[in-house]
């Protein structure tokens, strides 16, 4: 049986807590040792070494150890390194050059606890044990014991993270979105008609989006911002009466529609990783949007020479809001194109009524503001990055 310290890690550090658990918690190790993921270096006069892990899938950790001379930046490479969890094992092979004919050796994890993970092959000499352990949210302590006749001997390197450099991605987005009007204050309503109501009733309708995405990438992988330009589709369900004072008299209007609109949007959403290049992330920011369409099907009272309005104007064309969500992004197994999938809400911030206001003699009695709001779920690939 073998007894560890559960070992949790959050925003790349470890928290430590005094729990028991038996080697069938292997899955559950292999996710703590996933920390290593990224690249870990240290400065030394004859040139830096660096230790760089990827995470090739969700049981395979892939590393190699490098030196890049102090003289022509050349790069060498001094070891390879692999961790793979097999069921209830988890195994680290080292493969150095002249050691076992070039072979990886296999050491097994036999320790998990506060002081780090132990991997051990006792028929070696040199290592026999490897241990890895984090020291705050930015060191890494790499311990090698070796057997050198009747002695012990060590070797202690201490490696510092490296954030990752900024970077550009330039993608593409398509998505479904479910968008309602949503009407406030009071509206203008008449007795006479079908149905009367003090403000609009309104439900949701399916939309769409489709736009390119500009991403600036900053150093440490924690925070990106968004810049987006996008085509729009929104659509909502409305019921509304009203009272329009024209030349001729008072008409009331009745009106049971489907509004189909096409918005070019602009916005700017920083996201920020839940932990350093992690999947998961959260953004939220400001959007100016443009109506360039807007059409109604449906019910309208009166029609013919007593219609009013014609749907293009039912709306401002201007609109400010803020954009909030989650992502996920994802890689290919065969092919790393970058997909990112994500949830968002839209809430509108102006007030973009443009049919009942102006026709309204007393504010007092039709102060109604209209906005939209909605969410989306979307897909986003990477074209480029630089």
């Amino acid at each position: 049986m073998l007894r560890r310290f559960w070992i949790s890690t959050f925003g790349g550090a470890m928290l430590f807590q005094c729990a028991f658990a038996q080697i069938e918690e292997a899955p559950q190790v292999f996710r703590e040792l996933r920390v290593l993921d990224g690249v870990w270096f240290m400065a030394q006069d004859r040139g830096d070494r660096l230790e760089i892990w990827k995470l090739e899938n969700d049981s395979t950790l892939v590393g190699r150890e490098v030196r890049i001379k102090a003289e022509g930046g050349d790069t060498v490479l001094l070891r390879s390194m692999r961790i793979e969890r097999r069921g209830d094992t988890i195994i680290y092979y080292l493969t150095l050059r002249g050691l076992n004919n070039n072979r990886p050796i296999p050491y097994e994890l036999v320790l998990a606890d506060r002081e780090g993970f132990w991997f051990e092959n006792l028929n070696q000499d040199s290592p026999q044990k490897i241990r890895y352990r984090l020291l705050g949210r930015r060191e890494l302590q790499i311990y090698l014991e070796n057997k050198r006749g009747n002695r012990t001997v060590t070797d202690e390197f201490v490696y510092e993270r490296e954030f990752s450099p900024p970077s550009t991605e330039f993608r593409l987005r398509g998505g479904l979105n479910v968008f309602t009007i949503r009407a406030t204050g009071n509206f203008p309503s008449s007795d006479n008609l079908d149905f009367v109501t003090k403000n609009p009733q309104t439900s949701p309708a399916i939309g769409w989006e489709l736009g390119s995405q500009f991403l600036m990438k900053g150093t440490g992988g924690f925070l990106t911002v968004n810049f987006e330009l996008s085509l729009v589709g929104k659509s909502a369900h409305s019921k509304a009466s009203f009272t329009a004072f024209v030349d001729t008299g008072v008409i009331g209007y009745v009106r049971r529609v489907r509004y189909h609109q096409v918005w070019m949007v602009l916005a700017a959403l920083p996201e920020v990783s839940l932990r350093r290049e992690g999947n998961l992330s959260v953004t939220a920011g400001p959007y100016y949007g443009r109506l360039l369409f807007n059409g109604a099907s449906g019910e309208e009272k009166p029609a013919g020479e007593n219609r009013l309005f014609d749907a293009n104007n039912d709306f401002k064309n201007n609109d400010f809001g803020i954009i909030a969500g989650l992502q996920y992004r994802f890689k290919s197994k065969k092919k790393d194109i970058g997909s990112v999938i994500g949830l968002r809400a839209n809430l509108g911030l102006s007030d973009i009524d443009a049919l009942y206001r102006r026709h309204c003699r007393d504010l007092a009695f039709c102060n109604g503001r209209i906005s939209m709001q909605g969410i989306s779920l979307f897909y986003s690939f990477n074209l480029l990055k630089i």
